[in-house]
């Protein structure tokens, strides 16, 4: 970013939100006309925040601070080289260059969310005796109604081992998802595991969101 040493990209929630003052968004604005990776950020924030206005209203609304949550973990680990990818089987290595050029032609975050769900079909194949991940239909969902579920919105470059190991350390599974802005449904079989399942997501580096289902 060209304000390396004075970082703009936290007022991004605040101005899109109309929290500035006349003078802060006038600087802001001249800030966004001079810099073009802040102007894609802002650009991909909006993006993010239209999304969830237009969410089924059946489904659980996230909180007003979850837009600002956002936006600051997105601008984080872009700042953050991607740790390199752990040794695995031919076809997962296939698989994952491919997700890696999926990744460098799109730069949305919310696109490369539906992108990583195709992986996520693909690379969470279950060995013998373990769990299986896979997007289940409204009916199966329900059929699971006794499971404790979490709403969680992966960071978009994730790597599919990384998410593996976070949802066995808690003993989930991705029950459904993704929605149109990339959120996924994770149960949990005890509800008195869900506020250590909770503290467990948002620690994570991974995790862009995570809060239980109403």
């Amino acid at each position: 970013m060209a304000y390396k040493d004075n970082d703009k990209s936290d007022l991004i929630a605040d101005y899109c939100n109309n929290r500035l003052d006349a003078n802060e968004k006038a600087d802001f604005e001249d800030l966004l006309r001079d810099d073009r990776e802040l102007l894609d950020e802002c650009r991909d924030f909006q993006g993010f925040q239209e999304l969830y206005r237009r969410i089924d209203p059946a489904e659980p609304s996230p909180s007003g601070a979850i837009f600002d949550q956002i936006t600051r973990k997105i601008s984080a680990h872009q700042k953050v080289e991607r740790k390199a990818p752990v040794q695995s089987s031919p076809p997962a290595k296939s698989i994952r260059s491919f997700w890696q050029r999926i990744r460098e032609s799109i730069a949305v975050p919310w696109m490369l969310a539906a992108a990583q769900a195709v992986v996520i079909v693909l690379l969470l194949i279950p060995a013998p005796e373990q769990n299986t991940y896979t997007t289940l239909s409204s009916t199966e969902v329900a059929a699971n109604a006794e499971k404790i579920g979490i709403n969680v919105v992966f960071r978009p470059n994730a790597p599919e081992s990384d998410i593996r190991s976070l949802l066995h350390s808690i003993q989930g599974s991705v029950s459904s998802g993704p929605s149109r802005e990339g959120r996924y449904v994770v149960s949990i079989v005890s509800r008195s595991d869900l506020d250590k399942a909770v503290r467990t997501l948002k620690q994570s580096e991974i995790v862009l969101f995570a809060e239980p289902v109403n």
